[in-house]
């Protein structure tokens, strides 16, 4: 049997365990699939120690470990070393290889949003840094990063991309895309951030996912095409499965039927 893991902090919550024994189960895959959650980074070598040893294949990583996990790679995908986080990792033939699958699900999940001009990303933490990574590769539109932490803003400053001071805001995006890449217990009062933003949006999206509408998505009326993030969720999953067992098998789940039963098991309706 193979065996992956979720490594993260308070990730008890995830939905990854349900997407993942659900494609093994269809894909007839003698797999597992858990959960590890570690209070700090201290205990990352654990993890390490699992994988060297061939008690676990591979493990998907998130919150907030994601860029702490790089220095324990032997291995780099390139698009992984470029974007400056990994969030899968799997132990070829003794080496540990770090990927990034999250600019993939990002990507998926945005592939229908069309026409925006410009883009705002709210937050300045690690799931910022595939974002930012698929817009500089795929569109030149202007990407604006807005948080509260002035280091990690000024070291977005670059190209397309420019940074903002949430306490000193006065944007006026027109036809954008707006993404909340802050954590869904974050306090933030969306009816006065917001409008320093935009006025006229095209799209919102929420990488939170635990909630089918978030307090941030609530915020903007019918007008506005809005997405959580369990599309991003599903899909940066299915390619960790494909890096892991060496195959596209991916392409054989429904992913339709896979978001249904999620959506039955874990939204309220």
């Amino acid at each position: 049997m193979k065996r992956f893991a979720l490594i993260g902090k308070d990730i008890q919550y995830s939905f990854s365990p349900f997407i993942h024994k659900y494609c093994y189960r269809n894909l007839s895959v003698d797999a597992n699939y858990n959960i590890i959650d570690i209070a700090s980074k201290s205990k990352i070598i654990d993890v390490i120690k699992l994988l060297k040893e061939g008690e676990l294949d591979g493990i998907n990583i998130t919150t907030p470990y994601k860029q702490e996990f790089i220095k324990y790679a032997e291995q780099l995908n390139p698009r992984a070393e470029s974007i400056g986080s990994i969030n899968c990792i799997h132990n070829n033939n003794g080496k540990l290889i770090g990927n990034n699958t999250d600019w993939f699900g990002f990507a998926k999940s945005i592939e229908h949003f069309k026409d925006y001009e410009s883009v705002a990303i709210l937050g300045t933490g690690g799931a910022v840094l595939p974002i930012i990574y698929y817009f500089e590769s795929r569109l030149s539109c202007p990407v604006h990063i807005i948080g509260r932490d002035q280091t990690k803003l000024d070291g977005f400053k670059k190209n397309n991309i420019s940074s903002h001071n949430i306490n000193n805001l006065n944007l006026d995006l027109k036809r954008c895309l707006i993404i909340n890449a802050t954590l869904n217990k974050a306090t933030i009062e969306w009816g006065n951030l917001i409008p320093k933003i935009t006025s006229m949006p095209l799209y919102a999206m929420d990488l939170n996912y635990h909630l089918k509408a978030t307090e941030f998505l609530n915020y903007f009326n019918s007008d506005v095409k809005i997405k959580n993030g369990l599309d991003m969720l599903i899909y940066q999953a299915l390619m960790s499965i494909d890096i892991w067992l060496s195959d596209n098998l991916s392409g054989s789940i429904d992913f339709e039927d896979l978001k249904k039963n999620i959506t039955e098991q874990h939204y309220d309706e």
